[in-house]
């Protein structure tokens, strides 16, 4: 199983809707695929067919699996799709309190109760929550490759040396092999302003590290949001499903399928 983690402390960047749209287009192309949310806002999990209200009651959600130190990863998971499945979340104060609280390797919750599902999916994808608090440490300390959305605005890059000090310290300490590379979303080629801002990433991440492909900012997209659902399923011949496509290849090439694993080295090396 690889594991994709959608990360950035900084909202309305777009990492719902791409780590949604990610984990449908594995799994529409035949992958089996296991989606974590765990972002307590739950619009992954309400995306993908959740019950907030009704999870708010069951607690069987991704920050109650980490803190349940008997459970089984299956006794938490819903099937939301053909090949789909999703470790939920929902607003849980108590829940995110007592994970702050954990001593003793609390980065590490997840990775071990999601160990037992390496047989069962090809890739994990997850949401993170916007902040750098321990549900997000236990995303990076699982990840083979950690995507950085960022979006195209004056705000866009504030912060980010933060986001990426924090990356640094979790892979050294635990994911050696992780892959960390930005996206451009919410991109309109024709705006100087977009294409500014996505200079200044290549600048920051270099050309290596930037996904070639740029997430639109287009009507299908915010039409397919608006309705909790995916835009490769909603609008297939859109532009906005043709990006996360692309973005899908591309990220099965950087994690070295088959066919790409000489780019995924180089990559690596770099």
């Amino acid at each position: 199983m690889k594991t994709i983690s959608l990360a950035n402390h900084k909202g309305g960047c777009a990492k719902t809707t791409t780590a949604l749209n990610v984990a449908a287009a594995l799994a529409t192309t035949g992958s089996r695929v296991l989606a974590v949310d765990l972002d307590p806002q739950g619009n992954l999990s309400a995306s993908l067919g959740a019950d907030l209200q009704a999870l708010e009651s069951t607690h069987r959600t991704s920050h109650r699996l980490m803190l349940d130190e008997r459970g089984d990863f299956s006794d938490y998971v819903i099937k939301s799709k053909p090949r789909l499945d999703l470790l939920p979340a929902c607003l849980d104060a108590d829940a995110e309190a007592l994970l702050d609280g954990q001593a003793v390797s609390r980065e590490l919750l997840l990775k071990q109760k999601l160990s037992p599902a390496q047989p069962a999916y090809d890739y994990c994808v997850i949401d993170t929550p916007p902040s750098l608090r321990v549900p997000t440490l236990n995303a990076l300390a699982m990840s083979d490759l950690t995507i950085v959305p960022i979006e195209s605005s004056m705000f866009a890059l504030l912060g980010l040396g933060q986001l990426l000090r924090t990356v640094a310290k979790v892979r050294r300490a635990h994911a050696p092999d992780m892959m960390v590379m930005a996206l451009s979303t919410l991109y309109t080629a024709r705006q100087n302003l977009d294409k500014n801002i996505r200079s200044k990433v290549l600048e920051k991440f270099t050309e290596d590290f930037v996904f070639n492909t740029t997430i639109p900012r287009a009507v299908a997209v915010g039409e397919a949001t608006a309705t909790l659902q995916a835009v490769v399923e909603t609008s297939p011949e859109s532009a906005g499903a043709f990006a996360f496509r692309k973005l899908v290849s591309e990220i099965r090439e950087v994690m070295g399928d088959e066919e790409n694993r000489s780019e995924a080295a180089r990559r690596r090396t770099r």
